[in-house]
């Protein structure tokens, strides 16, 4: 509390503070002043002062070595295939910190900069340094939600990323794929182009996710995100022909390997390489048919907006930036719809 009085024999007013702090200590004190205005100013000053020291926290030193291992423990949370890529990515900064950098409030700004610029200057492209980043971001968040620190990584911006070197293929190439692929393979390379799935979707697809009477599945990609897809006439022929002579279980998978156990990406990925090579392509796999069911879409009129939830894109700015040449190249003629005054 702070209060004032008036000092006959020094003819001053008199400010008097005194606060008990959380850990039980006192901040006391007094200042005199000859005018009461200042006075009175300074005695605001003190009771907002109160209420700052009244609301902080006595923060414990925490080692940054112990956070990080809290923090690892959390990335159970993620999906496996963000914890592989994040988990190595923040020990790796870890073994890049200097020795000074021992407690969570030692992290700062100025070293995750360090890091990151230690990073491009060997060469690295912004999309693995911006990889990079986003671990240490995902590190810094932890620390600052459970530590209750200022997070270190605020204001950290995203590299701007080159547009990605993708396989595209056109109606002649995909055809050619399908003559080439071999009939065990054949329904996943439909499937793939008339719903463009991941991989992983691909191969993580059960019975239950399937709904064939309002002819739609339901995936769950990446970031968790759960999206909802319309099957067309060649993907419902897909799971009916998988269907035919299986006795189904909800949680069974739709797709199955040359053995009968579920697909994986890894046969999932020879068998559609292989069928690519066998079409004269140089490049191409299960996410080349992704690609192509995106630029088919696109080509035939779909909004990209539409696209861009069909595919699972966390912003369509991710679709701006995979299918900008599409767009481009497809503006022949659209001027047309406006009448010359």
């Amino acid at each position: 509390m702070a209060s004032i009085g008036w000092e006959k024999t020094g003819k001053r007013w008199r400010v008097f503070w005194h606060v008990t702090l959380q850990d039980g200590s006192v901040d006391k004190g007094s200042k005199s002043f000859k005018d009461k205005k200042v006075a009175l100013s300074f005695k605001k000053h003190c009771e907002k002062r109160e209420q700052v020291l009244k609301r902080t926290e006595i923060i414990e030193p925490v080692l940054l070595d112990e956070a990080v291992g809290h923090w690892v423990d959390s990335c159970q949370g993620y999906t496996e295939r963000t914890a592989k890529l994040y988990v190595p990515e923040v020990n790796r900064f870890m073994a890049f910190l200097p020795d000074s950098v021992v407690y969570i409030s030692d992290l700062t700004k100025f070293s995750i900069n360090s890091y990151l610029n230690s990073q491009m200057s060997r060469g690295l492209v912004n999309k693995t340094v911006n990889n990079t980043m986003c671990a240490i971001k995902s590190l810094c968040k932890y620390i600052h939600e459970n530590y209750g620190i200022e997070n270190p990584a605020d204001g950290i911006k995203k590299l701007k990323e080159d547009p990605p070197e993708v396989n595209f293929l056109d109606q002649e190439e995909y055809e050619a794929v399908l003559e080439s692929c071999s009939d065990v393979a054949h329904p996943w390379v439909v499937f793939l182009a008339n719903t463009g799935l991941r991989a992983s979707e691909l191969c993580g697809l059960r019975w239950k996710n399937c709904n064939l009477k309002q002819k739609t599945i339901t995936v769950v990609g990446k970031g968790r995100k759960r999206r909802t897809i319309g099957l067309n006439g060649a993907a419902l022929e897909v799971l009916d022909n998988t269907r035919e002579g299986r006795k189904i279980k909800t949680a069974e998978a739709v797709f199955l390997g040359p053995d009968g156990e579920p697909l994986n990406r890894q046969i999932l990925g020879r068998r559609i390489g292989k069928a690519c090579r066998n079409a004269g392509l140089s490049g191409g796999g299960p996410h080349a048919l992704r690609h192509y069911f995106a630029t088919q879409l696109l080509l035939r009129g779909v909004p990209i907006i539409k696209v861009s939830i069909l595919m699972g894109h966390s912003t369509i700015t991710t679709t701006q930036r995979h299918y900008s040449h599409i767009l481009s190249d497809d503006l022949t003629g659209v001027t047309d719809v406006l009448v010359a005054g």
